[in-house]
């Protein structure tokens, strides 16, 4: 009995494997991310976070003007997901904001964290999926949400959702929810241009 118990065990040991996410700051302390929690220099300075997908690519530290940002891929199926922006210290975690990203949607072909609209600054966000119109000929409009780092303070990027939104919609409306201010109203599908 006891030789087959033991090797059940080690297996069971060995299978479990600790998802961790380890980070360094620029001046050399410590951030993990493990068990949902956020620690900084192995003391606790979050609650549990559901969802966090540790094996993403785009879990990583930005710091700027001593400000220390924690970026984490947060899983929202069935929908995309979420990248989470949290405003570290050594005892808290702020979380800032939280937005869709998209890697490839919609052909846009951009990735989180870069120059998005080329004017010196980082951006991140995206559009969400939306549910198919019964009309061939029209679409749910597809608002887009994206923000820019810029000096140590993440906010809203206007300008470069506005750009995004006619993109993939051919308009952008300010005003985007229906009449019973759900999401969202019905317009024309864009005519697809030449690639003359």
């Amino acid at each position: 009995m006891k030789q087959i118990l033991l090797p059940l065990l080690l297996l069971f040991c060995f299978s479990k494997t600790q998802e961790k996410i380890v980070l360094k700051t620029q001046f050399g302390d410590n951030v993990v991310v493990t068990n949902d929690i956020i620690y900084y220099n192995n003391q606790p300075i979050s609650k549990k976070i559901e969802g966090i997908i540790y094996s993403s690519q785009y879990n990583r530290l930005i710091e700027q003007k001593g400000i220390v940002f924690l970026f984490i891929e947060i899983d929202n199926t069935p929908n995309y997901n979420n990248l989470s922006a949290y405003k570290l210290t050594k005892d808290k975690a702020n979380k800032i904001v939280e937005c869709v990203y998209n890697d490839n949607t919609h052909g846009i072909g951009q990735s989180p964290f870069t120059d998005m609209d080329e004017d010196g600054k980082i951006e991140f966000g995206g559009f969400d999926i939306t549910e198919e119109y019964e009309s061939k000929d029209s679409m749910y409009y597809n608002p887009s949400i994206y923000y820019e780092l810029n000096n140590g303070i993440i906010s809203f990027d206007s300008l470069l959702a506005k750009k995004m939104d006619v993109r993939v919609n051919g308009i952008y409306l300010s005003k985007p929810l229906n009449k019973n201010k759900g999401c969202c109203v019905v317009i024309k599908k864009p005519e697809k241009k030449s690639s003359r």
